[in-house]
């Protein structure tokens, strides 16, 4: 009787370690520690620059100085915590790199509007905002694999 039961603990243990999913746990990791760490910092950057943009658009100096003094510092502390994370299998790398890849190409098109406002470039602001645009949509390509992710690894989202 003990030869079966032990037996059977082996195989349970065999199917539980076969069953284990080393994406799914980097998933959990990732959504649940790390993106939560950097999660504010790129709220408050995009908050801040939407408030001097688009319908609250005031003038150009109230721009430049929120982007400057608001925007700018915390979506670059944002973009080097975001680097910093480190995901450990390589499905997760490849998804976490098009994030760092957009965040890269958002800051840069922040930067590229405090300069077209400093010129006072219509063209430059054009190509600025669709710069941002394009960076914006590669950050929901980005949620929609992760999305995708975690369906294939049976991560909910709540």
């Amino acid at each position: 009787m003990k030869l079966k039961f032990s037996l059977l603990l082996v195989f349970s243990v065999l199917f539980m370690n076969f069953a284990a999913d080393p994406i799914q746990d980097d998933l959990l990791n990732y959504i649940n520690v790390e993106l939560p760490k950097v999660a504010n910092l790129e709220s408050e950057a995009i908050d801040a620059y939407s408030s001097v943009s688009g319908d609250n658009y005031t003038s150009d100096a109230a721009m430049d100085k929120k982007i400057r003094e608001v925007v700018l510092p915390k979506y670059k502390l944002f973009n080097a915590k975001l680097k910093a994370i480190k995901p450990k299998t390589s499905e997760l790398k490849k998804v976490h790199g098009e994030y760092v890849e957009a965040a890269k190409d958002q800051l840069e098109a922040f930067n590229f509007i405090v300069d077209a406002i400093k010129k006072q470039d219509a063209d430059e602001i054009q190509r600025a905002n669709k710069d941002l645009r394009a960076a914006a949509m590669l950050i929901e390509n980005w949620k929609a694999d992760i999305l995708n992710m975690c369906k294939k690894h049976n991560v909910v989202i709540k």
